[in-house]
Order: C-alpha cells, then structure tokens, then sequence
C-alpha cells in the first residue's frame, strides 16, 4: 500500500484535490474494522477522543495523490488534517504537543493520536497560509531576512528544551537521517541512546548497515573512528526538527504561520538541526542566510558521514 519513507507533504489546502483513492478508503476500512485495540499517544490518554471515522475518511480530500510515502495527508474538513500510514509515529504527535505547550513556535494542535496495528493516525489542525517553497523566490531581499529572523527565532526556542535521551519524544528510537540508510533496505531501529557514547556507537553501527552485508572497508574505518570521537564532551540532548527545509515552513503575508511535518523530530545531537537545514538546501540565497542563525561548524563533518552511507545504498 505504501513504499519508501516519510512523504514530503506540506499542509496546504488545494481546491481541486481529488477525493481518497477507493484503495485507500478499503484498506482503512479493513484497519478500522480490525480486532486490534486504539493505542493513543501519551498526551491523548487521558480523554481518548473519538477516532477518526469511515465516512469521514470517505468524504476527505487526497492532499498527496502522488505521494508513494509511507503516509498520506487527508483533509478531513478545511480546518482539520489526517495524517494516516505506516511511517506515522507516536513521537511526532508528542513533538507537537511539546512545542506548542513549551514554546510560542506555530505549530498545529493535535486533536487526536493514535495507532491501530502498525498504522498510526495524527488528527491536527490545518495550518493557514502556503510553503515557503512556493514563493522564496519571488520574495524580496527584506522579506526572506524577515522570515529568516523569525526562523532563527522560533530554532532557538525550542532547542532550550532538552531531552533525557537521544530518541524520539515518546522514548521511541531515533529518527535521524543518519540512521535511515539501510544497504539491504531492512528496516532497522536505533536507540534510543542515553549518552553521546551510545549514539555515536550507533551512527558507527549505521554506517556498518549502509555496506553490502553489514561490512565496513578498511577505508571507512578512519571514519568510523571519528565518528566515536566526535562530541564526546557535549552530551546534551536538544530537541531537533531535523527536517526543516522550505516545505515544512509555511508562510503569509511574509509571517511564518507555522513549522510542520515533525515525523523526524526527536533529542538529537546539537548539530542535527543546521544539518537539515542546509543538507537538501539548493536555494544559494537560503544557504547564505540559513548559515547565519546556527553554529555550521561541524556541518562538513556530518554531510561526510551522511554521504558516506549514501555512497552504497543510494538513498
């Protein structure tokens, strides 16, 4: 039903979305109407709202008709989103309830959280205004430092929230790019991790994974070292977006209306967040001013070790 990894989804409502493909609409049935109990998200157990229902999915709009990720985002009325599949995790759910309680970032309210069997449904609310993407560069040169400003200040906020380990905001695994590189495509969990010792350990155990048959070369083994020396006396767990690229940023009149798609959000590494800044940035004018508002200084060195995994497995 769905294939690959997170789909890129911004939350922007379009006029001519078509309605939920009747295969989609079947395969939720057959998960709705399962034996398998509601497990809600730990924000959501105290009142356990309704669960979403069939008509309703069955009258939504198909915000992502081509996605082949392993979600789709359904609009189930022009105020309210679901976001439905395999790659659905608790933790993102946990991340938004987080940051809006903590911080004044704009994110969206989370109605509702939960997982049936191994498909988990976020219910939130749909977030006003358009993707960054869509119109940086028409913007001018005071616009984009405006928004940027207000980037810089909403990064800075949530980054004073600190975890007690390296992983998702649920306790679950990390959800780091570093550790979705898999050479054999199976789907492996890492952490999560209570020390910077443990996660490098497993950023190492990544990269060993991103070979054929699990087996280092001789020449990443200098890596490897390097990657168990870095950090060692910074063992701070900050909370990370850790993909925030111009489509999760969603922009009006010139005012960030809201930061989204939290999937990969966690306590990470300090250095995760400029990471994902600048990693899928082309733009050369979000570059230079992206470079301003977080320390780049070990930039080269995870782009290295991200690239090194990517070599093999070409993902």
């Amino acid at each position: 039903m769905f294939q690959g990894g997170e789909a890129k989804i911004s939350q922007v409502s379009c006029n001519h979305s078509p309605p939920v493909p009747p295969e989609i609409v079947d395969w939720l049935s057959h998960v709705l109407s399962s034996t398998d109990d509601v497990r809600y998200a730990p924000s959501m157990r105290h009142r356990t709202p309704p669960i979403v229902t069939l008509d309703e999915i069955r009258n939504a709009k198909d915000l992502c008709p081509r996605s082949m990720g392993g979600c789709k985002i359904l609009e189930i009325n022009p105020s309210t989103l679901l976001k439905v599949g395999p790659m659905v995790r608790m933790g993102e759910a946990e991340a938004l309830c987080l940051v809006r309680k903590r911080t004044s970032v704009p994110v969206p309210e989370v109605f509702n959280a939960y997982a049936i069997g191994d498909v988990g449904f976020l219910v939130m609310e749909k977030i006003p205004g358009i993707p960054l993407v869509r119109c940086w560069k028409g913007l001018t040169g005071d616009a984009k430092r405006s928004i940027v400003r207000q980037l810089q200040g909403f990064i800075q906020e949530w980054r004073q929230i600190e975890g007690p380990l390296f992983g998702s905001v649920d306790g679950g695994p990390c959800e780091d790019v570093f550790f979705k590189h898999s050479w054999d495509a199976k789907f492996r969990q890492y952490g999560p991790f209570s020390t910077r010792k443990e996660f490098n350990q497993g950023v190492v155990e990544a990269l060993r994974n991103a070979r054929p048959y699990g087996k280092l070369t001789k020449r990443d083994e200098p890596l490897a070292e390097r990657i168990l020396a870095s950090g060692s006396q910074d063992d701070r767990k900050v909370l990370t977006h850790g993909d925030l690229h111009q489509s999760n940023i969603m922009v009006k009149d010139n005012v960030i209306t809201g930061v989204v798609d939290w999937g990969a959000a966690g306590y990470s590494i300090s250095a995760r967040e400029y990471f994902g800044l600048r990693w899928q940035a082309l733009d050369l004018d979000w570059r230079g001013l992206i470079s301003t508002i977080l320390d780049v200084d070990e930039y080269d060195f995870w782009a290295e070790v991200n690239q090194s995994m990517v070599d093999y497995t070409g993902i």
